[in-house]
C-alpha cells in the first residue's frame, strides 16, 4: 500500500482529508507534533487546518515502524528509517547519550519523502553512460529531493535488461528497499543487493564476491566512497553514483568530491532538474587528459 494511503488510515480526519486530496503526486509529507501536516509535490504545497497531536504523531510512526521499536533503534538513531516502498521517514526529536553514543528518545516531526516507480526514467542516462565500447562510468548531481534515487533505481534495472550483472550498495535501504535480504522493488534481474552495509565498504565486498560490471550507490561523497571508486576503475567495473549538488562547481567546491571527479574514477557528470531524468547540464572528462580535465558537453 502506498504511504499516502497507509497514513489516511493511520491519521485523524483533517490530517487523513489532506493526504486523500493529493495522494496521486505527493512527493513529501511533513508531520509535527502540535502542528498542522504539511504536504508538498512538483510545483504545490498544502497545509492542514488542525494541528497533529503529538500521541497521533507517535502511534502513526509506531505503526510504519510495525510496532517494532527495538529492532527500528540503529535506523532512528541515524534520523530516519526506511519504508518497505522505498520512502524514507526522517525524523527529528529529543536525544539523549548512552554508552557513548546519541540515542532518539522522543520523536516530534517527520519528513517522509516519497518513493513513486518511474518506469523508464533512467533511458537517456542510460545512453549517456554507453561508449559503445562500454559503460562510462557516471555521477548524477541534483539538489535534495529532485529524483535521483527513483533514478538510479531505474537505471540499475535497466543496466539489468540489457544483460549487464549490477551490484547495488544500498546503505540507506532506498534503492531496493529489502527486506530479510530480498529487493522488494524492482531493480532488475541481474542486480544483486548489499543492503545496510556502509557504501564503500559495500562496493569493495561486491567487487571481490558478485563479479559485477556495473556498481549502483546513492549519495557518494566520503573519503571512504572515494577510495572504492577508485578500487571500482582500477577492476574495470563501471559506476553510476548519485551526489547532492546544484552546479558542477559545487562538487568541484568539496574537498572529497573534487577528489573523485580527479581520480579518473568517473567520466561523466549529469545534473538533473526537477524531474526524474529531466538532464539540464553533461560533463565529461576528456580522453588521456587526467582526472581534472573536464568540459561541458
Amino acid at each position: 500500500m502506498a504511504i499516502a494511503d497507509r497514513l489516511q488510515k493511520l491519521l485523524p480526519g483533517d490530517a487523513a482529508r489532506l493526504l486523500e486530496a493529493h495522494a496521486g503526486r505527493l512527493t513529501q509529507i511533513r508531520l509535527r507534533a502540535e502542528r498542522p501536516v504539511q504536504v508538498a509535490g512538483c510545483g504545490f504545497e498544502a497545509v492542514g487546518e488542525t494541528p497533529l497531536a503529538a500521541g497521533a504523531l507517535r502511534r502513526a510512526l509506531a505503526a510504519l515502524m510495525e510496532y517494532s521499536l527495538y529492532a527500528r533503534q540503529q535506523d532512528l538513531d541515524e534520523g530516519f528509517f526506511t519504508l518497505d516502498d522505498g520512502s524514507r521517514v526522517g525524523v527529528c526529536g529529543r536525544m539523549h547519550a548512552e554508552g557513548g553514543r546519541l540515542r532518539m528518545e522522543e520523536v516530534g516531526s517527520a519528513c517522509i519523502r516519497v518513493a513513486r516507480p518511474v518506469p523508464g526514467c533512467a533511458r537517456e542516462i542510460a545512453a549517456l553512460m554507453d561508449g559503445g565500447d562500454g559503460l562510462r562510468s557516471t555521477l548524477l548531481a541534483s539538489l535534495p529531493g529532485m529524483g535521483k534515487t527513483t533514478l538510479l533505481r531505474d537505471l540499475a534495472r535497466s543496466l539489468s535488461a540489457r544483460g549487464y550483472c549490477v551490484a547495488v550498495a544500498d546503505e540507506r535501504h532506498e534503492i531496493a528497499a529489502c527486506r530479510q535480504g530480498v529487493p522488494t522493488l524492482d531493480v532488475g534481474l541481474r542486480t544483486d543487493v548489499m543492503d545496510g552495509c556502509p557504501r564503500g565498504e559495500a562496493i569493495g565486498r561486491m567487487i571481490r564476491a558478485m563479479a559485477p560490471q556495473v556498481i549502483v550507490a546513492d549519495e557518494i561523497g566520503g573519503a571512504a566512497d572515494a577510495a572504492a571508486l577508485a578500487d571500482a576503475a582500477r577492476c574495470g567495473v563501471a559506476v553510476a553514483a548519485s551526489a547532492h549538488a546544484g552546479s558542477f562547481g559545487e562538487l568541484m567546491g568539496r574537498v572529497c568530491m573534487r577528489s573523485i571527479l580527479r581520480s579518473g574514477a568517473l567520466q561523466r557528470v549529469v545534473l538533473l532538474g526537477e524531474r526524474p531524468g529531466h538532464v539540464i547540464e553533461v560533463w565529461r572528462l576528456k580522453d588521456g587528459e587526467g582526472g581534472s580535465a573536464w568540459e561541458r558537453a
